[in-house]
Parts: C-alpha cells; structure tokens; sequence
C-alpha cells in the first residue's frame, strides 16, 4: 500500500510518543505542525537533487515576448543544460527566471545559441520539479519520511524519542531509493547512462545526496 502523506506525518508523531491525527486539514498546530513542515522540507531537498521521476524534458524554454524573460513552471526547483549545447553553465536559474551569465542578463532574445519566435524559443533544459506527496513514488517516499523522522526526532524532543530511526536505516532507504534510479536511468559501467536529448553523454547529472 502506498504510504499516504497523512501515514508518514502519523509515523513522525509516533517517533516522539503522539498520537496519530485524523487528517491534515488546517489549522495544524505544535508537534503535528511541526511534523508536516519537516515532511515537506525534506521532501523539497530530496527532491531538488534531481531524479527521474521529477525531472523533464523542455525542448522550448518559453520567453516573454515583450522581456525576453524565461516563464518557468512555479513549481521548478534546478534548471540542468547539456553541456555539449550550453557549455561554461552560461544559463543558470535564479529565482524562477534563467539568467546568462555572460551578457549579464535575464533578456535571453539576443543569447548565443537561443532563436526566438513569438514568446518560444529553442532553449532546450530538464527542467527539476518539486512534486506533490501523492506523485512521489514509494521508494522516494520511504527516504524521505525516515530522513524526516530523524530531523522531527531531534527538533522535537531532543533524546526522548520512542522509536527514532537510525542513521542506517536513512542510508539503506536511500539505497534503495539510488537502485531503482539506476534501473530506471538504465545505468552502464561502460557508456554511462541514457540521458534525455537521443543518445549518451559524457557528462552525467545524478542526484548528489550522498555528498552533502
């Protein structure tokens, strides 16, 4: 059974002694507060490194016709280039808007590389969204509702936690969470992974967690 967003709040409540809450409606208040803003925390930062299943393909960036300015989705957490079509990370994403570096810019309509026809362009990028807790599959779910319940441990009580996860626990989940990326990357020791323009690349963008 997949684990609900309501399930994995219960199980941090359950790691300090709380009871389980009935629902997550509004207005939430102290530890099952707390509980949720953790949750929702961790999930933005596993899920900013990048995965498959959050991760797409944009083979035209939209500008604004009158700006120049790229219009990304609101729910947009990295912006990745290819580097053998964007080299020297010229494009990089601030705020919600791209930015070249070396014009100085975020009007993209005169960039190197970049051609423009109304508010579309032929900016090519994966685009790293933040999905909602539904949409995260169950491997992705399990790391982040341990990796959570590690931090609620700590921001709540301290030294008294009842059933608290362990540090392996967080390493074997994200193991797991790695495997299936691999399978589903198609990873090769030889030619390296698939990647999403056609063929194979040199340069590779997997989810870094492990070395932060």
């Amino acid at each position: 059974m997949a684990t609900s967003k309501l399930s994995a709040v219960n199980t941090l409540l359950a790691i300090i002694g709380e009871a389980p809450v009935n629902s997550l409606n509004p207005p939430l208040v102290g530890d099952v507060a707390l509980a949720e803003r953790t949750l929702d925390e961790v999930s933005r930062e596993v899920q900013g490194a990048g995965w498959s299943w959050n991760t797409m393909l944009y083979d035209s960036i939209p500008l604004d016709a009158s700006t120049g300015q790229s219009q990304l989705p609101s729910n947009t957490l990295a912006v990745r280039f290819n580097p053998l079509l964007y080299p020297s990370q010229r494009f990089v994403l601030r705020g919600l808007r791209l930015f070249d570096r070396a014009k100085n810019t975020y009007d993209l309509r005169g960039s190197l590389g970049v051609a423009t026809v109304g508010n579309t362009s032929d900016l090519v990028a994966e685009i790293v969204e933040e999905l909602d807790w539904d949409s995260i599959p169950e491997t992705g779910k399990r790391y982040i509702m341990i990796r959570a319940g590690r931090m609620f441990a700590n921001r709540a009580v301290t030294s008294s936690s009842l059933e608290a996860y362990t540090s392996q626990d967080e390493q074997n989940a994200l193991q797991i969470l790695k495997r299936t990326e691999d399978m589903a990357g198609n990873y090769n020791f030889i030619s390296g992974p698939d990647d999403m323009y056609g063929g194979r690349v040199i340069t590779t963008f997997g989810p870094d967690i492990l070395d932060r």
